[in-house]
């Protein structure tokens, strides 16, 4: 569009009046994004100054007469020449400034000053640019194009038109032209100016809130503050205290300057306007906010930020008496492309610590897998999951050596399905997401109707797979046992080539049917997000414990099956003369080989050594850290379950006491709701259906979880197998240094596929940066956002936590009780168990069991609502208390501690217990 049109008309002539007020500021095309926005807090009911505005469509009339001379002048612009353009700037606002306000426009400014403010008040004059049908418009979504108009302060009623002029010249000023030249939007653009009248309000003291971090986009809030008017604070002319506001835990870390000035108007100067002033005595040392003060602000930036539905930039002060003012929102502007959220809440379960690149690379290979018959599964077509493919090669990140989740992916790829909306909330709550690096962008159900059939479709298809979802489980299930009996089988025999082709079929075979066990994860967090929000309306009165407890008993999943197995064992143990005290005599540190030698050999019976045997056999795969490629298993390692039983053993466990225990605590729960539900059978019917689905869902989701163990089984058997032949070959220092080459290296050495033949190299560098990292404790923290190259922005490894008295986590397993805090690091480590035990630890999998049912109570820093340690608290009614940053650090080891499982919160007793 041409300057001809800017002039001639951007609104038509008329529309409007000189003065807008009410509920014409709602008019975006008018007055432009920022005045708009004030328009919509005020009609919120938040405290914003009264004001009025002068439209768009008045700078274009008022203009009309100088059209020709500021068109040529325009049509001349030289950007590559700073002292041309100022000079050519100066002509154009010294045009605009010369042009007089009609008197009808002079009368209404005064008479909307008077009515709105009184004769007497001071106000702020500010300028708004209003782009085409208010696109590319200061402060909008799309363009920041902040701070480009001018603004004045301390204005009274004998400077109010000259300031307007000013404001509608400021939109020729130098700035103004260069920024519309750098956006490629040409100096001809469309464009217009209004200009704001509002109470000046005498600010003490004054903030800027970013309701999520502007650097990164991670959803923690940044609120810096100074002494004084706003003015000092946005250009940054005052010393400033920032305050750093953690969404998760609302904990708040505060950075205190040493404030030399203050901005405001010298008493001594009235009408001289703003200036830098001295600040006296203690007020230069303290928080310019109180902590009250931070909090009140944090929860008007909630209010707005759920008002506007985007993240906000918020500009406010405080007055004399302690009252908080907002003079400005915009949204903050993120290059959300470049933004990458990442999080090991739920992963590091399953992959704690350091890992190696064979287990980074095969998770990698099993989530892309498993993630696009996912999709498929949902509806999403081959063509959109080919152009996505990037994303799903991406779903994992190893970042100082632990592996992350890329939750970006994660959401790129959700939003393919229209049914994400309704289990977006379960989802983020399921990975343990802290509200940190949850996703700024809503999703909503499309529901227009160009959009409608595609949801309708979506919904219809979801309802089905939940229909047909148990007998598909059944039939998954007699799927993967021949599948993998067969696998099995024909590696027994298999040369490396045939080992490498061997892995390459399951992985096509698996790649065909494992979405299922992400459908069953999307029904049980939907179902679970059902019986919650009827819990909350029916039973707002139960405790926090009774879902939990209701959710035991029924059928028993194959992980409870895997531990009575063990527990059987252990009570043979312990019915074996003298077994007990060998176990006793071995160094806790390596595996008991030789006693187990010894079983083998008959010296304690046979019956022990068969049982073994058969548990290895079924049950081989599980074990601590059994996801992790580098650590052996009792399948190949059937030693580990001599010690795993030998601790069931001395801990006294029985199946009967197991099984006793889950029992009676179901039973009980169910009277509670019996009690509670009186007189509404309808709604115990209901919440009863419910819990049933949900108990099989998660039986589902355990028994499906050991399937996974055995697929990362087999290719910890085909691996090991394939380093034994490089390391024969020379391709290798040792067969355990497979470990360090990713699973494309290995395969490809085979069929011909690698890249390079220098393996060996590889590995060695790999096995160095493994064991340094090993070695140092440079943990990233388990939430973060990063903007830009990854590696460039990854934050500061986190340091020790300061203690506390009492901590808080999410609770997950009812009751309360105390005890001795035994923080274990390595559940490799021996832990004699005792009567009061908390377990204390980073993270759990299936192989720590023994360790959690000799325990009183669980705590643990990482996991969720549905991780392994809180389904297997909630399964055998032990109180539990998951994602509590820091536990291990915050908790001493042998101190006295009382934790409620229902509330999360952990009481630090005594620090060392007597």
């Amino acid at each position: 569009m041409t300057i001809e049109n800017v002039l001639r008309a951007v609104r038509p002539a008329g529309r409007r009046g000189p003065v807008l007020r009410g509920r014409a500021l709602l008019d975006e095309a008018e007055v432009g994004p920022k005045f708009a926005r004030q328009a919509r807090m005020a009609s919120a009911g938040l405290p914003v100054p009264h004001f009025f505005c002068l439209p768009a469509s008045l700078f274009t009339r008022t203009l009309a007469p100088v059209r020709p001379r500021l068109l040529a002048i325009l049509r001349r612009l030289d950007h590559t020449d700073p002292d041309r353009l100022a000079e050519q700037s100066d002509a154009l606002r010294r045009l605009v400034l010369d042009v007089p306000v009609p008197p009808s426009v002079a009368r209404a400014v005064h008479r909307a000053y008077d009515e709105v403010f009184g004769p007497h008040a001071v106000v702020s004059v500010r300028s708004s640019m209003v782009g085409p049908r208010g696109r590319a418009a200061e402060d909008s979504a799309e363009d920041a194009f902040a701070g480009i108009g001018e603004s004045f302060l301390y204005v009274t009623r004998d400077q109010v038109l000259e300031r307007v002029r000013a404001c509608w010249a400021s939109g020729f000023g130098t700035r103004a032209l260069l920024y519309r030249a750098a956006r490629s939007t040409a100096a001809t653009e469309d464009f217009a100016v209004c200009v704001g009248v509002q109470r000046m309000v005498f600010g003490r003291r004054s903030f800027v809130l970013f309701t999520c971090d502007p650097l990164t986009g991670s959803r923690d809030r940044v609120l810096a503050a100074g002494l004084g008017i706003g003015e000092g604070v946005v250009q940054e002319k005052v010393p400033v205290d920032h305050h750093f506001i953690d969404r998760r835990t609302g904990a708040v870390r505060s950075v205190v300057a040493h404030k030399s000035e203050r901005m405001e108007e010298d008493p001594a100067r009235p009408g001289s306007g703003p200036r830098l002033l001295p600040v006296h005595g203690r007020e230069r040392d303290e928080p310019a906010l109180t902590d009250g003060q931070i909090r009140h602000i944090r929860d008007v930036g909630d209010r707005l930020e759920r008002l506007f539905g985007c993240p906000q930039d918020i500009e406010g002060t405080l007055t004399e008496d302690g009252a908080l003012h907002i003079l400005q929102t915009r949204p903050v502007v993120l290059d959300l492309g470049g933004q990458r959220l990442w999080s090991n809440a739920n992963i590091t379960e399953s992959y704690p610590g350091v890992t190696t690149a064979l287990t980074y690379s095969f998770a990698q290979r099993f989530y892309r897998e498993d993630f696009r018959d996912f999709y498929r599964r949902l509806g999403v077509s081959p063509a959109v999951l080919a152009r996505h493919e990037n994303d799903l090669r991406s779903m994992l990140g190893l970042l100082n050596g632990r592996v992350y989740y890329s939750l970006s992916a994660w959401y790129t790829l959700h939003r393919l399905s229209p049914t994400f909306p309704l289990w977006r909330a379960s989802f983020e709550r399921m990975m343990g997401m802290s509200p940190s690096v949850t996703d700024v962008r809503p999703d909503r159900l499309a529901t227009s109707p160009g959009r409608l059939p595609e949801t309708a479709a979506a919904l219809l298809r979801l309802a089905w797979l939940r229909a047909l979802h148990v007998p598909a489980a059944r039939s998954f299930d007699r799927w993967w046992q021949q599948t993998i009996a067969r696998h099995r089988e024909a590696a027994r025999t298999a040369d490396p080539l045939q080992l490498a082709r061997l892995m390459r079929s399951l992985w096509q075979e698996a790649g065909e049917r494992w979405g299922l066990t992400l459908v069953n994860d999307v029904l049980l967090q939907t179902t679970e997000t059902a019986i919650m929000r009827l819990f909350s309306r029916w039973l707002p009165g139960a405790d926090a414990g009774l879902h939990s407890d209701l959710l035991c008993g029924g059928e028993e999943n194959r992980s409870v099956t895997i531990l009575m197995s063990l527990v059987d064992l252990a009570e043979r143990i312990r019915a074996t003369p003298g077994l007990l005290d060998a176990l006793a005599d071995e160094d806790p540190g390596k595996p008991p080989e030789e006693l187990l030698r010894r079983i083998e050999d008959g010296a304690f019976g046979t019956d022990l050594a068969d049982r073994m045997r058969a548990h290895a056999a079924a049950h081989g795969d599980r074990g601590l850290q059994e996801l992790k490629l580098e650590v052996p298993v009792p399948r190949e390692q059937p030693s580990q379950l001599l010690r795993l039983a030998g601790e069931y053993a001395r801990g006294g466990l029985t199946r009967e006491c197991l099984r006793g225990r889950e029992t009676a605590t179901r039973r009980a729960a169910e009277e509670r709701l019996r009690t509670l539900l009186a007189g509404h059978p309808v709604r115990r019917r209901v919440l009863r259906t419910l819990l049933a689905q949900q108990r099989r869902y998660i039986n589902i989701r355990e028994d499906t979880r050991y399937s996974r163990s055995e697929l990362f089984g087999f290719g910890r058997q085909i691996y090991r197998r394939l380093g034994t032949e490089l390391a024969a070959r020379g391709a290798l220092d040792a067969a355990e240094d497979v470990v360090h080459l990713t699973e494309e290296e290995i395969l490809g050495h085979f069929d011909g596929g690698a890249v390079t033949d220098d393996l060996r190299g590889l590995a060695r560098l790999r096995r160095a940066e493994y064991l340094s990292r090993a070695t140092l404790d440079a943990e990233l923290p388990p939430d973060f956002a990063t903007m830009g190259p990854v590696r460039d922005g990854l934050p500061t490894p986190g340091g020790d936590a300061r203690p506390g008295s009492r901590l808080r986590g999410l609770g997950s397993s009812g009751g309360v009780v105390r005890g001795t805090a035994r923080v274990v690091i390595d559940p490799h480590q021996r832990v004699d168990p005792t009567d009061d035990l908390i377990l204390v630890a980073r993270e759990t999998d299936p192989g720590w069991l023994f360790l959690m049912l000799s325990a009183r109570g669980i705590v643990v820093e990482r996991g969720t609502l549905l991780s392994h340690t809180a389904i297997s608290g909630r399964k055998f009614g032990i109180p539990t208390v998951v994602a509590l940053p820091g536990a291990t650090r915050r908790i001493p080891d042998g101190a006295r501690v009382e934790m409620d499982g229902a509330t999360g919160t952990v009481t630090i007793l005594d620090e060392v217990a007597e």
